[in-house]
């Protein structure tokens, strides 16, 4: 990946002297060949493991029109949080179905773009939000479709700033019950969205897979008691990501099927025990 031929530094095969008369400095560079390489290990390890299985790439981590094509071609979908990330993707003419719009506190304007270029998935963050989509997809004449996110009230092994799964955390929908299934009845009677299910996220950099999988027993837990109480099956969970990579020499990375395989043997068993279909 790198090496220094003739005191010149060489990244992925490429001479960096040369990158930088070309396009001066300072210049980042990425490697595609490291990029396509974890692209793979997904596809190989989940994708195509799994029936009825998604990825998405965390646009939020690096984003330009090259990486749309790249995702695009590795036939991964893309995860965006902002207005920017999600006009980036619509003019490498990204497929919208493929796009999910993450995150808190989304405006009536990113809602609008996200609504108007009919994107795949709207991951709803807040109590506020639903009724914002509501309103603009009534006066558009459209239907978008919805996951929420939760918080399931986990502690991560990760630094405070990167963990999000917390009870009090800025992100999501908190389970208390007289706040969750509220707004898990308007979402199922609105004619207005497609209730797909629930996403968690837990953190960031995460090098073991406990708070995950607490996380996934705390997720089917409510995807059971909504089955209970309205008769209705939800057809998705989004079980996040945050898996940690070597950022330091003391980080032990693991593959993601150390991640995947074992919330994938959970939702499995789940779902026999149900009689009800896998989510997707």
């Amino acid at each position: 990946m790198i090496e220094i031929k003739d005191n010149i530094l060489y990244f992925d095969g490429c001479n960096t002297v040369e990158l930088a008369k070309q396009y001066g400095t300072p210049l980042y560079v990425m490697s595609e060949t490291t990029i396509v390489e974890k692209c793979t290990e997904i596809r190989e390890t989940f994708l195509n493991r799994y029936e009825r299985t998604r990825a998405a790439y965390a646009s939020k981590a690096f984003l330009t029109l090259s990486m749309c094509k790249i995702i695009e071609r590795e036939g991964l979908c893309m995860d965006v949080v902002s207005g920017g990330e999600l006009y980036t993707a619509m003019k490498a003419n990204f497929p919208a179905e493929k796009i999910e719009f993450n995150g808190n506190n989304k405006s009536v304007e990113e809602l609008e773009l996200a609504i108007d270029y009919n994107i795949g998935r709207i991951i709803v963050d807040g109590l506020d939000e639903l009724s914002l989509i509501e309103e603009i997809c009534k006066e558009k004449g459209k239907k978008a479709n919805i996951l929420y996110r939760i918080t399931p009230g986990v502690k991560s092994d990760s630094h405070d700033y990167i963990v999000t799964g917390k009870k009090d955390s800025k992100f999501g929908i908190p389970l208390d019950d007289e706040v969750v299934f509220p707004a898990v009845e308007q979402a199922i009677n609105s004619p207005y969205v497609n209730f797909m299910g629930f996403h968690f996220h837990v953190g960031s950099q995460l090098h073991n897979n406990e708070s995950h999988l607490k996380a996934l027993d705390t997720a089917l837990k409510l995807i059971k008691d909504t089955i209970e109480k309205y008769k209705f099956v939800t057809p998705e969970l989004n079980i996040g990501g945050g898996f940690g990579i070597k950022y330091t020499n003391e980080d032990n990375k693991k593959p993601y099927a150390y991640f995947l395989d074992p919330m994938m043997e959970k939702i499995e068993e789940f779902s026999k025990e149900l009689n009800i279909a896998r989510p997707e």
